[in-house]
């Protein structure tokens, strides 16, 4: 859990990050990722087939260059 601090030192629990992807939304890659010997490029689109943790990771289905589906945080990804 991430704490942040308030004036005078007193810790305090951040929210969690709202979900920025709903299911079945469609999204793409902000950096190309490599898997198994093959590149998704930057920019590719794929689809959200699950969200975790109120949008802390996403699993997401690419279709092309080639299927895959991996599990990524929220940073990874862009509207």
């Amino acid at each position: 859990m991430t704490m942040s601090f308030m004036r005078g030192g007193a810790p305090r629990k951040k929210r969690p990050a709202k979900q920025r992807f709903a299911e079945l939304s469609v999204v793409a890659l902000t950096h190309a990722i490599e898997i198994e010997g093959q590149s998704l490029p930057e920019g590719a689109q794929g689809t959200v087939v699950a969200a975790y943790g109120d949008g802390v990771g996403y699993e997401v289905e690419f279709e092309r260059p080639f299927h895959a589906v991996i599990t990524l945080e929220a940073g990874d990804l862009t509207a």
